[in-house]
């Protein structure tokens, strides 16, 4: 199965880009109908493996959208931006145990805890910050076939959903560094899937790049 990489860079200039960038929400379903009208069954952003994050870097802003299906963008509106598109077969093929390997992700780390009938619920999402953050993120990296070498994070602005009468708010924390991998199909696997909670508000996407370059 393919898994296409595509990077949007937004046209500031574009009233319809600029809403995006500020709903995940909104954004979510902008590249959702980008995707193949048919055939993805009941649950179609798992059935693509669609995935995107917004990256902002001192070249500007990009969208950064991963899916197993072609992407028609020629749904976006007109002057939205400018589009390239990549295949991530050669580089997931040539992942292998033991490679040194650079990664990103925006992830939402949380702890879910138990709390008694009384205050009304069975258990509680809590966003982790600072060390917890990056704790939570050692271990699912561990889980997804990567060991840590090195490990940088940074707070993001929360995901946030602001439209169909209700505010959805994702925590989102920016972890990069390097790794080892140690199981290469496991990795593979995660990068299709995704890490984490917040996937349809731009989190979750793990991005590789081998050390030395890769074909």
């Amino acid at each position: 199965m393919m898994l296409g990489l595509t990077r949007i860079v937004p046209n500031p200039r574009c009233a319809e880009a600029r809403a995006d960038l500020g709903d995940m929400g909104a954004l979510h379903r902008r590249l959702m109908r980008l995707l193949p009208p048919t055939g993805l069954g009941p649950h179609p952003r798992q059935a693509a493996d669609l995935l995107f994050r917004v990256e902002q870097t001192r070249a500007g802003t990009s969208v950064l959208v991963q899916a197993n299906r072609p992407l028609d963008t020629s749904g976006l509106p007109e002057g939205y931006g400018t589009v390239d598109t990549r295949d991530l077969a050669p580089l997931l093929g040539y992942l292998a145990a033991g490679q040194l390997v650079r990664y990103r992700i925006v992830a939402s780390p949380t702890r879910r805890t138990g709390r008694s009938k009384e205050q009304g619920k069975s258990e509680v999402t809590t966003a982790l910050r600072g060390a917890e953050a990056d704790a939570w993120w050692r271990q699912r990296a561990e889980g997804s076939g990567l060991r840590l070498h090195s490990l940088v994070s940074l707070d993001r602005a929360d995901a946030v959903d602001r439209s169909r009468g209700r505010r959805i708010r994702h925590s989102a924390v920016l972890f990069q560094g390097t790794a080892e991998v140690t199981d290469a199909d496991v990795l593979r696997s995660a990068v299709r899937a995704g890490i984490g909670r917040g996937k349809s508000h731009g989190c979750g996407l793990l991005s590789l790049a081998v050390v030395g370059g890769e074909p």
